[in-house]
């Protein structure tokens, strides 16, 4: 990165200095600021389906305009995709702590069901309409004594 290089390259590397650098830097990820947001005219949709995404409606409602969608999602693991969702869902509004406990109890479950030792995935359940919901609350519960201790 060419940052890392420019504070190597000081040649008094002082406080002022090294705040002066990165703050250059931070300088250069103003430009453009005032300029709309490329994805404002479809922020309405996109913060529709952020909401209520599942990747059954997306295979529903995309799936004839992109033929690899179906196919792509169904070689994943069901429970995976849930898993994944869910935890990006809840990992937004969450502290740091909060997020490295959540990372531990998934891990822990997941653990054996993700292992694949023949490379011929049989997902069980085989399909996300048949991966509950009552199954993903269970794997984001706290795992007691075994949990992740910060």
């Amino acid at each position: 990165m060419l940052y890392k290089k420019d504070l190597i390259a000081l040649k008094s590397p002082s406080k002022e200095n090294i705040a002066d650098l990165l703050n250059s830097y931070h300088m250069q990820t103003k430009i453009d600021q005032e300029k709309e947001f490329v994805l404002d005219q479809h922020m309405e949709k996109i913060n529709r389906y952020s909401e209520t995404f599942s990747f059954v409606l997306l295979v529903e409602e995309y799936g004839n305009n992109c033929s690899c969608l179906p196919q792509t999602i169904n070689k994943m693991s069901p429970t995976s995709l849930k898993l994944a969702l869910r935890q990006l869902r809840e990992g937004a509004s969450m502290s740091l702590q909060d997020v490295f406990t959540m990372e531990y109890r998934l891990s822990q479950v997941c653990m054996v069901m993700l292992i694949d030792k023949d490379q011929s995935p049989r997902w069980k359940p085989a399909a996300l309409e048949e991966v509950s919901d009552e199954f993903v609350d269970n794997c984001f519960k706290p795992l007691g004594s075994n949990d992740l201790k910060l």
